[in-house]
């Protein structure tokens, strides 16, 4: 990838900058000045100078989970303690041989609500109880050394309001691995959750000609308004079962919308009643579905339906399969994998189990081994001798695996057997399904292992360090040979370094989304693994905002090549809304882009916006500028200043003889992909105005042409000579 360099650089040395990490102190290693640290043999020179083996590096970590801290923690107001407070607890180690000094830690907090004014939501506190941008920091002398750890809590006390809320902890230190830590603290949205209690309509035994009336309460145990708008009531007969609500009664077999919807407040209920006329004395079943804004539910496949049951003369037979899903994993051809599966009874009465059958396709290479029962002659039961399973009882049997050949092949990875049982007896849904599944392997194929270094979620740009070499082969060899893949999202062009047949390679994903890793090996008599090992790393943004861009190019046909003019060069563009130019576009209103402090983009990649202070992280970064091919740029801005708008733009800057290009620009907004576009094809010098973002809404609007339509593109944008 080839990266677009200055006319005019002017490199310094910069000499000061080794006094944060080695400065002088007295003999105790106290202060938070100059000069060297003492803190051991390692690290001896007192007189001035320069120890450069002297390096202090931060250990953050929850004191409450052992682990190292994230970088970003949220709190769900209505989850917390009756208290309304959450405390996160920390502790600073001091991992290297040079003495940590905390220069400064402070909360970046902005009150929400006049309540605020002597009882801020969000604190922080050292473990004095003394506020951390006042409190004194010792020096935190190497933890090898005997150095103490530095604790501190950050506290969040929920307000009487669903404001959303955001506070940053800034941490500066002499700390060699990274001197500045930020740590961000949110409340999440707030989320509606149903509860039913009990949670099904259960009448028990009415006889003939009795009347029944039974009773549940939906409880509103999340911390957002519950909305009720409708039941479904068709699978209950309507002669025997109404469903009252509100004093109001609905037959069965119809579909009910309440105007209004019911709305229950978080920690409230509302009863939903039912009435049963006895009219024999056969079992009935059967579901009322409630219309929620529970998003976290599903049933067949609708989301927000709340399912209760409704049974009547039908009293208490309960069963349970454990596991409900039987995996064999990967079982040698010619072998037999076995499997236990157990069946409780959980009930208040007995299980019949009159039927046991394999769903269509059947059973294939999967078999049920009923031998292990005392009851039942080694036979399936049936209706003339059904198995029983007494109340809190429960019997196992084994299920068997014998692959007789290999499985099909689709994508490099075998398609696994699968199967399905069907139980039937007389609990309330009837029937019960268990499913199988086992995959054919040879018996003395090699293993691929995949490790990732930096966990399963990174940001952007992370280097990962992926290795195998964990994996192995059966007997006495080794492994000998290694072939790395990878499925990307779309618009990243990452390789394998140093190759892709390394045992250890590190990758660098450029692009928001999933990266799918997998790995084959070969054993030292050239046997190949059966399947790939497989790892998936999801790479999340954490900045407040996060845009990319990526382009395609038609002509080009290979566009991930490198070198001068070896693809299309389109420009990423992020102005602030102080950015103002000449109206060459001619909407009216100056322009943003190729402003000199304002606009960011690749001659400006780091620009000075918003506060002075350096410890303020609320400049953007143009992290990648790629100048010879389908991108991806880059763009971060950790702490957006509040009421400013944000432009978002894309010029064509030289095709190189390529022709056309189509972008297609991403923005991220905490880690969520918000507003995604893509454009006609564009040409050289085209200025495409893509969106405005509004902070601190996070609200994103296409900017739109003088037809009111969002592709807003001025030809031949005459950009300065640079």
């Amino acid at each position: 990838m080839q990266f677009r360099s200055l006319r005019c650089c002017i490199v310094l040395g910069v000499l000061a900058a080794t006094s944060i990490g080695c400065g002088s102190s007295d003999n105790n290693g106290g202060g938070n000045g100059g000069g060297l640290i003492t803190t051991g043999a390692q690290c001896s020179n007192t007189g001035g100078g320069f120890g450069l083996e002297c390096q202090a590096i931060i250990d953050i970590r929850n004191v409450d989970t052992g682990l190292p801290a994230q970088t970003i923690y949220a709190v769900n107001t209505g989850d917390i303690s009756s208290t309304g407070v959450q405390n996160w607890n920390f502790s600073i180690r001091n991992l290297g041989n040079g003495g940590l000094v905390i220069a400064k830690m402070e909360l970046l907090y902005e009150a929400k609500s006049p309540a605020e004014a002597q009882a801020p939501a969000f604190t922080c506190l050292n473990a004095a109880g003394q506020p951390c941008d006042k409190a004194p920091w010792a020096v935190v002398q190497p933890a090898d050394e005997g150095g103490v750890d530095a604790r501190f809590t950050v506290g969040f006390k929920a307000q009487n309001d669903e404001l959303k809320r955001e506070a940053v902890l800034r941490i500066t230190s002499n700390a060699e691995d990274k001197q500045v830590v930020i740590i961000r603290f949110t409340t999440a949205a707030g989320t509606a959750k149903i509860s039913v209690k009990p949670e099904m309509l259960d009448f028990g035994f009415v006889q003939i000609g009795d009347e029944k009336i039974v009773e549940v309460r939906a409880f509103n145990i999340g911390n957002s308004p519950l909305i009720v708008s409708g039941m479904d009531l068709t699978t209950l007969d309507g002669e025997l079962f109404t469903i009252i609500v509100d004093n109001v009664e609905y037959k069965g077999g119809t579909t009910v919308s309440f105007d209004p919807a019911v709305t229950v407040q978080k920690n409230s209920s509302f009863a939903i009643k039912g009435l049963y006329k006895g009219k024999d004395d056969l079992p009935h079943n059967g579901t009322v579905l409630l219309a929620t804004n529970d998003n976290s539910l599903v049933t067949d496949g609708a989301p927000g339906q709340k399912a209760v049951n409704v049974k009547v003369n039908s009293t208490g037979p309960c069963l349970i399969a454990k596991p409900q899903n039987v995996v064999f994993g990967g079982t040698a051809i010619g072998t037999k994998g076995v499997r236990p599966l157990e069946l409780k009874s959980c009930g208040d009465a007995k299980v019949e189990i009159t039927d046991v059958v394999w769903a269509a396709p059947g059973a294939g290479e999967f078999a049920i081994d009923w031998s292990s029962l005392s009851t039942g002659a080694g036979k399936a039961p049936n209706a003339t001798n059904p198995l029983i399973i007494d109340v809190n009882q429960s019997v196992t049997v084994n299920l068997t695996y014998q692959p007789e050949g290999a499985n099909p092949v689709k994508d490099g990875i075998p398609v696994a057997d699968t199967a399905k049982i069907v139980l039937s007896g007389n609990i309330a849904t009837k029937t019960m399904e268990v499913t199988v599944e086992g995959v054919a392997a040879n018996a003395d194929c090699p293993t691929a292992i995949i490790t990732v270094q930096e966990g399963d979620s990174v940001v952007p740009q992370t280097m990962l360090h992926l290795s195998g070499t964990q994996s192995f082969a059966p007997g006495q060899g080794g492994i000998t040979k290694y072939a790395w893949e990878v499925i990307q999202p779309k618009g990243s062009v990452g390789l394998f370094v140093p190759s892709a047949s390394a045992p250890d390679v590190t990758f660098q994903p450029n692009v928001a989304g999933e990266y799918e890793f997998r790995l084959r090996v070969w054993d030292a008599a050239g046997k190949e693994s059966c399947f790939p090992g497989v790892k998936v790393v999801t790479v999340l943004p954490d900045d407040a905002i996060h845009v990319e861009l990526l382009w395609d190019t038609p002509a080009d046909k290979d566009q991930a090549d490198e070198g001068p003019a070896a693809g299309a060069d389109l420009d990423l563009h992020f102005s602030h809304s102080y950015a103002s130019v000449l109206d060459f576009d001619g909407d009216g209103a100056n322009d943003p882009w190729f402003d000199a402090k304002y606009d960011c983009f690749w001659f400006n990649k780091g620009p000075e916006w918003g506060s002075y202070d350096p410890n303020v992280d609320d400049n953007p970064s143009l992290d990648r500028d790629d100048t010879d091919g389908a991108g991806p740029e880059n763009l971060n801005l950790t702490l957006p200043e509040d009421g400013k708008e944000y432009g978002v733009g894309v010029h064509y800057f030289n095709d190189n003889g390529w022709g056309p290009s189509v972008a297609e620009v991403r923005v991220y907004i905490y880690g969520q992909l918000q507003f995604q576009v893509s454009s006609k094809p564009l040409t050289n010098g085209d200025m495409w105005y893509v969106a405005d973002i509004q902070w601190p809404s996070g609200a994103i609007s296409s900017k739109l042409n003088a037809d009111k339509k969002p592709f807003f593109v001025t030809p031949k944008y005459p950009a300065p000579e640079l």
